[in-house]
């Protein structure tokens, strides 16, 4: 029975169809053209399909709806290639003649029929022809007609494939989606939803869906390229971007529908290989961690190391898995503590402290252990993680450093911070058995001589040599430091009075005064010491300490090589002198500290030569001070110097506005020992020069005695040499007093000598004085010096003094030190009195 075609039935074949359900009016003038060109009643195209079980037909309007041929009707005909020629009456079911011309188009293959009235089917050769040439174009229609038909047989499949299995993929936990031929979105399951975060409307509506996942132009390209390319339900990984931009990690397996969509089934693996890249971070850290781990299992046995264990123990893997971690032999590591770190992983999940271990070669080292307890997703513990660093290197350090800070880098004795804490623990001790201790401070005499004449490598020896010898002197329940520079502390227990301290003190003087070997020079030094004890004197470390070093002022004071023990009314002294000095401190800040000047004038011709600069005090309860009063308060205090500096500038100062007046005087200062030795005093005296342009140098007159450069000659004498390439002239004052010393004069850079107001006194009564203030002047003279004469009060002393040849002096009985604002007044009243003098006399 003949079967209709129908476009929306895709379980339909053809088999027996019209020219009209293939096409209509092509396959009639296909059919009608063909029995024309071949003078036939009618033409019918027969195309046979392996999936057919009969030709399918394509019939003229005249062609009898009976005659169909067979499939082995078909075959037979190609098979013996009965072509052009009369052919066996087809299907028996009416009389006929038919000839066959052969379709062949690649690999599709047909029959055209043709049906005669009579036998006369001769076909010439340009009919022939024609007939061939119509045979290609029904390949053609065919294989057109054919094609859509199957494709769209296809696409209705495939849709109603996708219809039905949506529902399915909307809640299956893998992203699938189909996309056509041209790239548009078909369909999008709701997880690919979830992972890409578009929506199915949003993707399907998007002009290059592509590029929503692959933002890069080249990386787009690329994916449809392949996707193009490949058909495969092997998966492949893919790294798309989603909607927030991060890329992702999915596996894609692309199937190819029958209507040419692509349905692609992935599986998004980002997080796994989060969790694999972990992992292998993880592995790469347990390997290459410089810090030695072990993994420790629940019943406390190694079942993991990594080689940093091996190179910080020496214990391989094999020597260490299975035992349990004892074997390192860590100190303090007993079963006390085993115990201890059981109980506190029962509440808690860490555990960490500084051991000693042991390596395989039974060398000991200290290591930091940290053991963590690692657990499971249901907070059971799977087993335990140790991590543990070799830090001996930071211990031995930590101890170089300790020892450093607690040692003298010079000598390797202690220092004071450590002396401080033996002598604290010392105190603890006497106080629980009622014993005495001494604290004694040291302080070497003459050692600033030895560092200045031999250099600082031949002081450092000293130094070293003495630390030696006072090690010599202590017992192992004693102590001894150096406090710095030349100081030394020294610490006696178990005393049982002052004199055995006494004793051991002379012991330690007789050690000192021995001779050293230095650079090839004998050389010999004493020590100055001061001794407090406990718990007579204090109890506190700091106070003995304190009480000792001013013991040791007083040993100094009394003339050195001495040893002094504190006594509280040195103490009592010692406190008021702090207070004298913080008041002078303080007056000096307030602007309470001021110069006076006294004149010095030429007995010859009575003109003012000079003015020396005077301090004063002008305290608001006391009055004007002079500095005898207060000045050695300040004496081997930070005072001394800053104050001495000030006088300078205070100095160049007035004498910048008196140049400025049209007046030029010579102005002497006096400097102490203290300033004059300074480390800084003749670089901050150029500054001060240079600050003061006005002001000649050679105006400047520096007054010093003898004893400020007399303890160091060589180093006092180069400062003075650098004061006096400054172009400042030198006075030495007060001389015949003290130790006065020819050769030091001889040595000595100075300009002038001033004779001291003792020998002035009693000029006119004492014949000794006489002598000795002519000796001065004779001296002066024959060493090319003027000579000053201080103290002259009385106008007979004036004359006595000329007659032995002194030409200057200053003292009251010429003028009283004045403000500098009255020097000029006083300058023009002693002008006027002199002129009216010489008047007189005319």
């Amino acid at each position: 029975m003949r079967r209709q075609y129908n476009q929306d039935d895709s379980l339909h074949t053809v088999a027996d169809i019209t020219a009209q359900d293939l096409g209509g009016y092509d396959w009639q003038q296909l059919c009608e053209r063909a029995a024309e060109c071949a003078h036939a009643e009618s033409a019918c195209f027969a195309f046979c399909q392996a999936s057919e079980p009969s030709p399918s037909l394509a019939m003229g309007r005249y062609w009898p709806i009976t005659i169909r041929p067979t499939l082995a009707e078909y075959r037979n005909i190609w098979q013996q290639e009965h072509f052009y020629q009369p052919v066996i009456e087809l299907s028996k079911s009416e009389t006929g003649h038919y000839l066959a011309v052969p379709i062949q188009r690649g690999a599709l293959s047909g029959l055209l029929f043709l049906k005669y009235a009579n036998n006369s089917l001769v076909l010439s050769d340009s009919q022939r022809q024609w007939l061939d040439t119509l045979a290609v174009q029904a390949a053609l229609l065919w294989g057109e007609r054919h094609g859509s038909l199957r494709q769209h047989k296809r696409e209705g499949a495939t849709r109603r494939l996708l219809s039905r299995l949506k529902v399915i993929f909307d809640h299956v936990p893998i992203p699938i989606n189909v996309f056509n031929s041209d790239g548009q979105c078909v369909l999008w399951n709701r997880e690919c939803e979830r992972i890409f975060g578009w929506s199915f409307d949003e993707v399907r509506q998007s002009s290059d869906p592509i590029s929503l996942f692959y933002p890069d132009p080249k990386e787009q390209q690329n994916v449809k390229r392949i996707f193009k390319e490949h058909s495969s339900s092997r998966f492949q990984e893919w790294h798309p971007s989603n909607r927030a931009g991060d890329k992702l990690t999915v596996l894609w397996a692309n199937i190819m529908l029958l209507n040419n969509d692509m349905l692609y089934v992935g599986h998004d693996i980002s997080e796994q290989k989060e969790i694999n890249r972990r992992q292998r971070l993880a592995a790469s850290v347990f390997e290459s961690s410089y810090n030695g781990i072990m993994i420790i299992d629940l019943d406390h046995k190694i079942t993991h190391i990594n080689p940093a264990y091996t190179r910080i123990t020496g214990y391989s893997l094999a020597e260490s898995v299975g035992r349990l971690p004892d074997f390192l032999k860590h100190s303090h590591f007993d079963n006390a503590l085993y115990e201890e770190l059981c109980l506190h992983f029962k509440h808690y999940d860490h555990w960490q402290s500084e051991l000693s271990g042991r390596r395989k070669n039974g060398e000991s080292y200290a290591l930091l252990l940290a053991i963590s307890k690692v657990k499971d997703e249901y907070d059971q513990p799977l087993n335990y993680v140790a991590v543990f660093s070799d830090i001996t290197y930071l211990k031995n350090h930590e101890a170089e450093l300790r020892h450093q800070a607690c040692h003298d880098a010079l000598t390797g004795v202690p220092n004071r911070l450590l002396f401080g804490e033996l002598l604290e623990q010392a105190i603890s001790s006497a106080e629980r058995y009622q014993g005495q201790l001494a604290v004694c401070y040291l302080d070497l005499d003459g050692f600033k001589l030895v560092n200045d004449n031999l250099g600082h490598a031949a002081g450092d020896r000293l130094l070293i040599e003495v630390s030696r010898r006072l090690g010599g002197v202590t017992r192992n329940c004693d102590a001894m430091a150096r406090l710095g520079g030349d100081e030394f502390a020294l610490l006696f227990t178990e005393l049982h009075s002052s004199l055995e301290c006494d004793e051991i003190l002379t012991r330690v003087q007789a050690i000192i005064n021995q001779p050293f070997t230095l650079e090839g020079q004998t050389v010999q030094i004493s020590a100055s010491i001061g001794v407090a004890l406990y718990p007579q004197d204090a109890s506190e470390a700091e106070l003995l300490l304190r009480y000792a070093d001013q013991a040791m002022y007083q040993a100094k004071r009394l003339g050195k090589h001495t040893h002094v023990f504190f006594d509280a009314k040195l103490h009592l002294q010692e406190q008021d002198r702090k207070q004298q000095l913080a008041q002078l401190t303080s007056a000096f800040r307030q602007g309470e500290l001021l110069l006076y000047y006294q004149p010095t004038i030429d007995l010859f011709n009575r003109q003012v030569m000079g003015l020396e600069a005077l301090l004063r005090w002008r305290d608001p309860n006391r009055g004007l001070l002079v500095p005898s009063e207060f000045l050695s308060i300040a004496v081997g205090t930070s005072l001394e110097f800053e104050l001495g500096m000030w006088v300078v500038e205070q100095v160049l100062s007035q004498m910048t506005i008196w140049s400025q007046q049209g007046w030029s005087f010579k102005v002497s200062f006096n400097v102490s020992r203290g300033q004059l030795m300074h480390s800084n005093f003749s670089e901050e005296l150029s500054c001060l020069l240079a600050k003061y342009p006005l002001v000649l140098p050679s105006l400047l007159e520096m007054e010093f005695q003898e004893c400020a450069v007399s303890a160091d000659i060589n180093a006092g004498v180069a400062v003075l040499q650098a004061c006096r390439k400054l172009g400042i002239c030198m006075s030495l004052d007060n001389f015949g007093t003290g130790y006065s010393s020819l050769s030091h004069l001889n040595q000595l850079p100075v300009n002038m000598l001033k004779i001291d107001r003792r020998f002035i006194n009693d000029l006119l009564s004492n014949a000794h004085d006489v002598s000795m203030v002519e000796s001065v002047i004779q001296l002066a003279s024959a060493l090319k010096m003027t000579v000053t004469a201080k103290g002259v009060e009385l106008v007979e002393q004036g004359t006595r003094l000329q007659q032995l040849g002194c030409r200057y002096v200053q003292g009251y009985g010429i003028a009283q030190p004045l403000p500098p604002e009255h020097i000029l007044d006083w300058l023009a009243q002693w002008n006027r009195e002199q002129d009216n003098a010489a008047n007189k006399k005319e």
